[in-house]
């Protein structure tokens, strides 16, 4: 496909998870950087010229889109170095990820200032990357829930702060994680939904009164399900409560079974269906690296048999990518495999408005795909039409 942006590929007799439902054997069509054609591969007219693919043992699905993401493949988003951000990015191209927030975290000021500049001058520089925004989590989150971050690094909230990350981000923030209990959070979260930004619940222990006044103040979504939030308790309902019981909020879910026990992913799943549920990894930089020591937000971080956590114990991200958190659903949490897809794909591109291109395979859609074998083990990805992972020796990557 090198040097040829009309050219057509077709990937013929596979699983398709559209992700509505399976179609098999089915046969999808790319012409340049959209869906040209999909349907039941007897009904699906190949023309002259088409590149065709034998995909009769693979599974077909939307691009993945991860919400929440640190890094992966030995490096992290708030690396000060050029070339972590394009390693990132090939890193999880290779597990099915076309679309991706970076994650930043609590840094002092002048350091996030030139995060959010150095990430925003790669998107404008590069084409076809799957890094498509920011996901600031924190700095404005509550210390007593600070999971990971660290604390001397925190901010309170204010506007002046809040429009300094804004206008260095230039409108590359997509997502914002806040404590809304905080003084002077809802404010800034009023400011923030001006500008189109999901406000995200996280590293809060706000209360159920303190939450319906942030949804009305713009919070859509809840980070990372039980993780930097208080448990569930009969008395005193909080983030949790409020995240099963109001339609208004979606959760992210890190689906690795370390984070959440694959019984309490049937809870949520049986309380907020596929529909309310958005899959992430908030990967961090030991993300596809074996065991040992690595670094989070200046802190020591101990990676063993993919579990990542602090020297007292804290959990401190994760080591998962999205295919994986694909095959956990399935096999542990025992979803239905289009529901499984649907949290990992279409789901994303709803929070972030672009549903209308991606996160669904259907003619005229952007050709974000995935290609996986029957163990989830992701094969080929194509971004907008671009190759840009593959592992089958009759396709080249772009």
């Amino acid at each position: 496909m090198k040097g040829d942006e009309t050219m057509k590929l077709a990937f013929a007799g596979a699983k398709v998870v559209t992700p509505f439902r399976c179609i098999e054997p089915a046969t999808i069509v790319i012409e340049g950087k959209k869906i040209f054609e999909l349907g039941k591969s007897e009904d699906v007219d190949i023309y002259p010229g088409t590149k065709i693919i034998d995909a009769s043992d693979f599974i077909i699905t939307p691009g993945f889109v991860d919400l929440l993401c640190h890094g992966g493949g030995g490096r992290g988003f708030a690396d000060d170095d050029p070339d972590s951000i394009e390693i990132i990015s090939n890193f999880h191209f290779q597990h099915g990820t076309t679309t991706l927030l970076a994650g930043l975290y609590s840094k002092p000021f002048n350091l996030l200032i030139s995060d959010m500049r150095r990430i925003a001058n790669y998107i404008e520089n590069n084409d076809y990357t799957n890094i498509f925004g920011i996901h600031m989590e924190g700095p404005y989150i509550n210390p007593k829930l600070k999971g990971a971050m660290n604390e001397d690094y925190l901010w309170k909230p204010e506007l002046n702060s809040w429009f300094s990350l804004r206008d260095a981000a230039r409108g590359y923030i997509k997502l914002m994680t806040i404590a809304p209990e905080l003084p002077g959070a809802i404010e800034i979260m009023r400011y923030a939904a001006q500008d189109r930004i999901v406000l995200s619940i996280g590293h809060s222990e706000a209360e159920y009164d303190e939450i319906e006044a942030a949804i009305d103040n713009g919070a859509s979504h809840v980070t990372h399900i039980f993780n930097a939030m208080k448990p569930l308790h009969h008395r005193e309902p909080g983030v949790v409560a409020a995240a099963f019981l109001r339609d208004e909020l979606k959760i992210e879910l890190i689906a690795d079974g370390i984070h959440v026990h694959p019984v309490i992913m049937k809870l949520i799943y049986k309380l907020k269906s596929s529909r309310g549920i958005i899959l992430i990894t908030d990967a961090i930089r030991a993300a596809g690296m074996p065991d040992g020591e690595y670094e989070f937000a200046d802190q020591k971080v101990f990676v063993r048999n993919k579990k990542a956590y602090l020297e007292d114990g804290t959990l401190a991200g994760s080591t998962l990518t999205m295919d994986e958190a694909i095959k956990v659903m399935c096999e542990k949490v025992q979803v239905p495999l289009t529901d499984a897809v649907r949290m990992a794909s279409l789901n994303g591109a709803k929070v972030l408005g672009i549903q209308r291109q991606k996160g669904i395979l259907a003619a005229g859609m952007d050709a974000d795909i995935v290609v996986m074998d029957k163990e989830f083990n992701v094969m080929v990805t194509i971004k907008e039409g671009k190759v840009r992972h593959s592992k089958l020796a009759e396709l080249e990557v772009d």
